[in-house]
C-alpha cells in the first residue's frame, strides 16, 4: 500500500481520465454527425451567381416521388379501382417525370458559352439472368423495363471525332420503390441527387473537360437488379463505361459513407469529395457477405468488368423499406451532403481523369478523419509503415527492458521479461474477457429467466448502458487476477509496467494482422502508433527521476493519459457510430432465431476495450484495494441496469421494449388465393424473427376467430414464392380465412365472390423427338392486373432461354423470377426439357405433362391506399390491419396460385 499523499487522489485522478474519453467523445459526436447546411435556394450561388448543388431542389424532387406519385411501383388500373404494383401508372409517372426534367436541363443550356452535348435515351428492355443471394440461385426475366439515360460530353463544336465520348463515367441510381414503401431516400434520394447535378453540370462550360458523363436512371433494381443489367448488357454506349459511381440509401439521416470500392483511381477521386466519409473496414465487412445485402454496384462489376465506388445514406436504417421512409423523415443536410460529394467526385473524374486501364484491386487503405479529410494509400505502402511501427514498437519495449535492468532496484532479466509476459498476456487476456463476458449478459436476456429479447434495438446507444459495464468488469477484472492473484514475477510500477504492455501487445496485434493482407489491420497500427507516441513522450520527456527525497514517484505522468486516452477515444469514437448505426437496426432484423443479443454484447464488448485501452493501466495506479473498488462499482451498476431492463422491458412502452413507431417489427402479411383448390389463407411471417410475434399472431387469431398454425420447414416456402427467395426464410403462421368469411356472410367459394381476369399459362411450339426423348416448347404466362409472377417446375432440363447460364446437369427445382414494365402483362420462357423414360411414351402420345406451379401478385395497392380485392364483401387484410400494434411495419402482399399441368 502506498501512503497517504504519495499520489494524487483516486478520484480526481478517475475524474480527469473520464474528463479526457468525454471531452474526445463529445467533439467526435458532434463532426460525426456534422452535415453542411442545406442549400435553400433555387440552385443558384447568390454571391457568384453560378449554379451549384441545391438540397431544395433535390427535396422537390423527393417530395414529388415519396409524397405525389407516392408508391412508384403502383398504378391505377384502367377502371380506376386499384392501385398496383411494379411498372404501371406511377412508374410511368415517374420516368416520364425524369425524362421531362432532364428535357428541360437540356433546352435552358442550349446557347450558354462552352455547353456541354447534351444526349437523352429512354431504354426498355427485354432480358434474362441469374442472380444470386442468400445462397439460392434466382432465375430473373424481365419485359420492357424503363431506363433514363443521360449523357454530357464536351461541347459539339470542340471534338470533331467525339474523342471525349469514348471514355464515360456512369453514375447510377434507381426510381422505383420496393413493396411497401414510398422510397423517399431509397432511392428517392440518388434519383434527386443525379437530377440535381444534371441542371449545375449543365450550366457550365464543358470546353475543358476530357470525359463524358453518363447519367442512369434505372427502374427496377429493387426486383432484383433488372434494370442495371439491361443497360450494362444491352445499351448502345455500355462499352464506353469505364467506371462506375452507384448511389444508394438504406437510411434516412446522416453523412453518406463509401462502403465499396475497388480501384486505387476510384478511391483517389472520393478525396476530391468536401465531405470525406468512408473506411476500408466498411469495404472488408461488405466484402464477406455479413451484411445481407446488394445493389446495382453488382451488375456493373460482373457484366460490365467495371471498377468504382458504392456510397450510401446509412443512419437511422431503422425506416428501410417501411411505409416511414418518406419525405419528412430526411434529416436536413442529408441531400446537401451527398450532393456536393458526388458532384465534385464526377466533376474531378470529367476533367482530370484518364479513365483509361483502370484496374481492379482491393490493396488500397482507405479512411476518413471525421469528415475533415480522406487518407489513401497502397497495401505495400500500408505494409512498411505497419510493420515499421510494429518493429519501432518492439524496439521501445526493449530499450524499457534494458533500463529497467540497467536501474534500481535491480532486476534480472529473466525476472523482468517473465513480469512482462504475464502482463502483455493480461492485456490479450482483457481484450478477450471484454468480448465474451457480454455474451453470458445476451444469454441472460434470451433466457427464460429475463426474457427480454434485444432491449438494447430501439435506440443505438442502448448497447453501452446494457453491455459496457460487464465489458469493463471483465478486462479489469482480469487485471486483477493477474497481477494480484496469481503468482509470479511482477513489476515494480504496476502501472508502468502496464502501460508498455499495452504497446507491446498493439505492436504485436499490428504485425499479426498485417500478415493477413487485411486492409483494415490500419485500424491496430493507429492505436499502436498513438500508444508509442504517448508513451515515447512519457519515457523521454515526462517520466519522474527517482529521488530518495521524494521517495516512490509513478512512472506515469498524467498528462500521458491525456496523449493517449484523448486521441483514441477521438478517433475510435467515429468508427463507433459508423459500427452501431449500421449493425445495432441490422442485426436487429435478423431476430431471436440468431443469437443477436450475443452479437450485440460481442459489438460493445470491443467497443469498451478500444475505447477505454489507457485505463488497463490507470487502474493500477493507486494499488489493489481501489482496483477492487471500481469492480465492485461496475457489479453493481450491471445488476442495477439489468434489473431496470427487466422492470423496463416485455411491454410497449419500456424504454427496454425493443420496438416503438419509429423503430419498428417488420412483418410480411399475405392473402394467399389458391384458385386449384378454391381455399383462401392469410400468411403471416416475421421478416425480422424477432420478439413479441406471440403477442400479434394473438391479436390476429382474435380478430378472424381461428387459431394460427405454424408454418416452418421448406415444405412451406412456396405459400411465399411471390416474393422467392425471401419466402426461404419466413415460415412463420397461417389463418384459415373460411371461418371469417363464413361468419360474414361470404361464400366460402373463391369464384363467385373473386372476380378476375385471372393468371393463365399455356404451351406454344410444343415438339417431341422421340429419338432423343426431348421435348421442347413454349411456356407462355398471362397475367393482367397481377405483377412479379413466378414460375416454379421440376424437371431435367437441357436448354432454355436464360441467357448465359446453363441449366443444372440433373433433375432440378427451378424459380423463375418476371418483372414487367408498364403495359405488359405477358412473357414467355422456353424450355427443352428431358423427358424421363417411362413417360416417353405418353409424350409420343402427346398426353405427357409437366406441373409448374404460377404464383402472380396482385396489383393492388394495400400499403398506400388501403386497396384491396374483396371476397365477397370482405376485405380480410384491413381486418388484420385494425388489430396490428404500432410498433409493426407490414408488407402487405395479395397473391394467386394455380398449379398447371401442361
Amino acid at each position: 500500500m502506498l501512503k497517504d499523499g504519495a499520489r494524487q487522489g483516486a478520484l480526481v485522478s478517475w475524474l480527469r481520465l473520464l474528463m479526457y474519453w468525454a471531452l474526445a467523445i463529445t467533439i467526435a459526436t458532434r463532426l460525426h454527425y456534422r452535415l453542411p447546411a442545406p442549400k435553400s435556394h433555387r440552385g443558384q450561388n447568390p454571391d457568384t451567381g453560378l449554379a451549384e448543388f441545391s438540397e431544395y431542389n433535390a427535396m422537390e424532387t423527393i417530395s414529388y416521388l415519396a409524397d405525389t406519385l407516392g408508391y412508384r411501383k403502383y398504378q391505377t388500373l384502367r377502371d380506376a379501382k386499384y392501385i398496383g404494383i411494379v411498372g404501371t401508372v406511377e412508374e410511368a409517372q415517374t420516368y416520364e417525370y425524369l425524362e421531362r426534367m432532364v428535357r428541360s436541363y437540356k433546352q435552358e443550356s442550349q446557347g450558354l458559352p462552352g455547353a456541354p452535348k447534351f444526349d437523352i435515351w429512354v431504354q426498355q428492355a427485354s432480358g434474362t439472368h441469374r442472380f444470386d443471394i442468400m445462397d439460392n440461385m434466382v432465375l430473373k426475366a424481365y419485359t420492357n423495363v424503363t431506363n433514363i439515360i443521360v449523357r454530357l460530353s464536351c461541347p459539339e463544336d470542340r471534338s470533331p471525332d467525339r474523342g471525349c465520348e469514348k471514355n464515360a463515367i456512369l453514375l447510377n441510381s434507381h426510381f422505383d420503390t420496393t413493396l411497401g414503401s414510398p422510397g423517399a431516400a431509397d432511392d428517392g434520394s440518388g434519383t434527386a441527387v443525379m437530377l440535381e447535378i444534371i441542371r449545375v453540370l449543365s450550366h457550365r462550360d464543358w470546353t475543358n473537360y476530357r470525359n463524358a458523363i453518363v447519367f442512369l436512371f434505372n427502374g427496377a433494381e429493387e426486383t432484383l437488379q433488372d434494370a442495371s443489367h439491361a443497360f450494362i448488357t444491352k445499351h448502345d454506349i455500355k462499352d464506353t463505361i469505364r467506371s462506375v459511381i452507384n448511389i444508394e440509401a438504406c437510411g434516412t439521416t446522416g453523412r453518406e459513407i463509401l462502403f465499396q470500392a475497388n480501384s486505387r483511381e476510384m478511391i483517389h477521386a472520393y478525396k476530391q469529395a468536401p465531405y470525406p466519409h468512408g473506411t476500408v473496414v466498411a469495404n472488408d465487412v461488405f466484402r464477406t457477405g455479413l451484411i445481407l445485402s446488394d445493389t446495382d454496384f453488382r451488375q456493373f462489376v460482373q457484366y460490365g468488368n467495371l471498377t468504382g465506388i458504392d456510397m450510401a445514406i446509412y443512419k437511422n436504417s431503422y425506416l428501410y423499406h417501411t411505409h416511414l421512409d418518406i419525405t419528412r423523415n430526411l434529416e436536413p443536410g442529408t441531400i446537401q451532403h451527398m450532393g456536393e460529394n458526388t458532384l465534385a467526385i464526377v466533376e474531378y473524374l470529367a476533367m482530370n481523369s484518364t479513365l483509361s486501364n483502370i484496374e481492379r484491386t482491393s490493396e488500397v487503405v482507405f479512411f476518413d478523419v471525421h469528415g475533415i479529410f480522406f487518407v489513401a494509400y497502397s497495401w505495400s505502402t500500408a505494409y512498411v509503415l505497419q510493420m515499421g511501427t510494429s518493429l519501432l514498437a518492439l524496439a521501445f519495449f526493449g530499450c524499457v527492458v534494458y533500463k529497467t535492468h540497467h536501474s534500481a532496484p535491480y532486476r534480472s532479466l529473466p525476472n523482468i521479461l517473465g513480469a512482462y509476459a504475464k502482463s502483455i498476456s493480461a492485456v490479450f487476456l482483457s481484450a478477450i474477457a471484454s468480448l465474451v463476458a457480454p455474451v453470458f449478459v445476451g444469454l441472460l436476456l434470451m433466457s427464460d429467466v429475463m426474457n427480454r429479447h434485444m432491449a438494447w434495438f430501439a435506440r443505438e446507444w442502448y448497447g453501452a448502458l446494457i453491455f459496457c459495464p460487464v465489458a469493463l468488469l471483465s478486462s479489469y477484472g482480469v487485471q486483477y487476477i493477474m497481477y494480484y492473484v496469481l503468482p509470479g514475477p511482477s513489476h515494480v510500477d504496476q502501472e508502468y509496467g502496464a502501460f508498455v504492455s499495452i504497446i507491446a501487445a498493439f505492436a504485436i496485434s499490428t504485425a499479426l494482422s498485417t500478415q493477413t493482407g487485411v486492409a483494415s489491420s490500419y485500424i491496430f497500427w493507429i492505436f499502436c502508433s498513438i500508444l508509442l507516441a504517448a508513451c515515447s513522450i512519457n519515457e523521454f520527456f515526462l517520466k519522474p527521476k527517482r529521488t530518495k527525497s521524494l521517495g516512490f514517484q509513478p512512472k506515469i505522468h498524467l498528462a500521458t493519459y491525456a496523449l493517449g486516452a484523448f486521441p483514441l477515444a477521438f478517433l475510435y469514437t467515429d468508427y463507433t457510430y459508423a459500427m452501431i448505426d449500421i449493425f445495432v437496426p441490422l442485426t436487429g432484423r435478423m431476430g431471436v432465431e440468431t443469437p443477436v443479443d450475443v452479437i450485440i454484447g460481442v459489438v460493445f464488448g470491443m467497443i469498451s476495450f478500444m475505447t477505454t485501452l489507457p485505463s488497463l493501466a490507470h487502474i493500477h495506479r493507486f494499488g489493489k484495494q481501489c482496483l477492487r473498488r471500481v469492480l465492485f462499482g461496475l457489479a453493481i451498476a450491471q445488476i442495477a441496469i439489468l434489473g431496470l431492463v427487466m422492470m423496463r422491458g416485455g411491454s410497449y412502452g419500456g424504454w427496454a421494449f425493443p420496438y416503438d413507431e419509429y423503430h419498428p417489427k417488420r412483418l410480411f402479411i399475405q392473402h394467399l388465393k389458391n384458385l386449384t383448390s378454391g381455399e383462401s389463407h392469410v400468411g403471416f411471417a416475421q421478416a425480422d424473427h424477432g420478439p413479441y410475434i406471440e403477442t400479434v399472431v394473438a391479436s390476429v387469431e382474435e380478430a378472424l376467430g381461428v387459431q394460427a398454425y405454424e408454418r416452418s420447414g421448406p415444405e412451406h416456402t412456396n405459400e411465399w414464392a411471390s416474393i422467392y427467395p425471401f419466402s426461404e426464410f419466413l415460415g412463420g403462421y397461417r389463418f384459415d380465412t373460411k371461418p371469417y368469411m363464413d361468419a360474414h356472410g361470404t361464400p366460402s367459394s373463391l369464384t363467385d365472390p373473386f372476380v378476375g381476369p385471372f393468371p393463365h399459362l399455356s404451351i406454344q411450339n410444343d415438339k417431341y423427338d422421340p429419338a432423343t426423348g426431348v421435348r421442347s416448347f413454349s411456356v407462355v404466362a398471362v397475367s393482367p392486373t397481377y405483377t412479379w409472377t413466378v414460375i416454379a417446375f421440376d424437371g431435367l432440363v437441357l436448354d432454355w432461354s436464360i441467357a448465359d447460364e446453363q441449366p443444372m446437369p440433373h433433375s432440378s427445382h427451378y424459380v423463375v423470377r418476371h418483372v414487367a414494365g408498364y403495359g405488359n402483362n405477358a412473357w414467355k420462357l422456353d424450355l427443352a426439357v428431358q423427358v424421363p423414360e417411362d413417360k416417353r411414351a405418353e409424350a409420343e402420345a402427346g398426353t405427357w405433362k409437366m406441373r409448374f406451379e404460377f404464383t402472380a401478385l396482385e396489383e393492388e395497392n394495400f400499403a398506400g391506399h388501403n386497396i384491396e380485392r374483396k371476397m365477397g364483401d370482405v376485405k380480410i387484410l384491413s381486418v388484420i390491419r385494425d388489430v396490428l400494434p404500432i410498433w409493426t411495419t407490414p408488407t402487405w402482399l395479395s397473391s394467386v396460385v394455380q398449379v398447371w399441368e401442361l
